[in-house]
């Protein structure tokens, strides 16, 4: 359970830096994914605690949005030339350059919306690929909003396990029936 003390910490940080909060909690999230590697489950539920469970919500939407944004230009800056690369072991990136406008966008949007794939490699891949920044924005905006919800809802819950319990639970057993269907699904 110290985890869980850290946690409260963290919001209880965030919180005390007043009307500068939100701007506090967009610069965090804006680190997180230009690193790329370091979860934001925390930072959601943090928000959910200081802000309210939908204006936390908002606040981490807004956040990862605009992390995601800032991380892509980035490693498109950084990795530019990988764009045109010919090499075989980057066949992926080649097929994904090749695919039409829509199916780039789905391809992305599936990524986002498969859990555990971390952020970062899929900013990365987007970033190398031909895909534009309007459209990489648009994917990223819907295709992260089921899993922040998600996220918002667990981390407040966690935080404030003594009053959200029973709901905690419930989220928790249906998380678990859904991959375990998903895992299912693929056999």
């Amino acid at each position: 359970m110290d985890w869980f003390f850290q946690i409260e910490d963290f919001s209880a940080w965030i919180e005390s830096f007043g009307i500068w909060a939100i701007i506090i909690s967009l610069l965090l999230n804006i680190v997180i994914s230009i690193l790329g590697f370091v979860p934001s489950v925390f930072l959601s539920g943090a928000n959910a605690v200081v802000f309210g469970l939908i204006p936390g919500f908002l606040i981490s939407v807004l956040g990862e949005v605009l992390g995601a944004g800032i991380s892509f230009v980035l490693y498109r800056w950084g990795f530019g030339k990988m764009r045109t690369v010919r090499n075989e072991s980057w066949k992926w990136l080649k097929q994904l350059n090749q695919a039409g406008r829509g199916r780039r966008m789905l391809l992305l949007l599936t990524a986002r919306l498969t859990p555990f794939l971390p952020s970062g490699v899929i900013t990365f891949a987007a970033s190398v690929s031909q895909i534009s920044f309007v459209d990489f924005i648009v994917v990223t905006l819907f295709g992260k909003a089921p899993s922040i919800a998600l996220e918002t809802l667990v981390g407040n819950d966690i935080l404030l396990m003594k009053d959200n319990f029973p709901r905690l639970l419930i989220t928790l057993l249906l998380l678990t029936v859904i991959i375990l269907l998903m895992k299912g699904s693929k056999r």
